[in-house]
């Protein structure tokens, strides 16, 4: 089964859209109010499979800003895509550094 169908997934991906209001946080940067319908993960799944499910990995987006999270051709983040996993993530502890 795909892990897009999966009900942990629709679960998280329910309260992440409910966290933001349904609204898309990149639009709302810009005081745009534009209803969110995906949940993006900003540590993309292939990269980093064991955040998959972790809250403050992933970000509600409207279709228009997600397609501009990814580079469709080499499938990889843009520099919008870097911007975000960067103010996501966490940072690193003095003994992970």
């Amino acid at each position: 089964m795909s892990f897009y169908k999966s009900k942990p997934w629709r679960s998280k991906r329910t309260k992440v859209l409910r966290r933001d209001n349904y609204e898309c946080q990149e639009c709302k940067r810009y005081g745009k109010n534009r209803t969110a319908t995906t949940v993006h993960h900003c540590n993309p799944l292939e990269e980093r499979p064991d955040l998959r499910l972790t809250t403050w990995n992933l970000l509600s987006l409207c279709g228009k800003c997600h397609d501009k999270m990814h580079d469709r051709v080499n499938d990889t983040l843009t520099d919008l895509g870097e911007y975000w996993r960067e103010k996501v993530s966490p940072p690193l502890r003095n003994a992970e550094v």
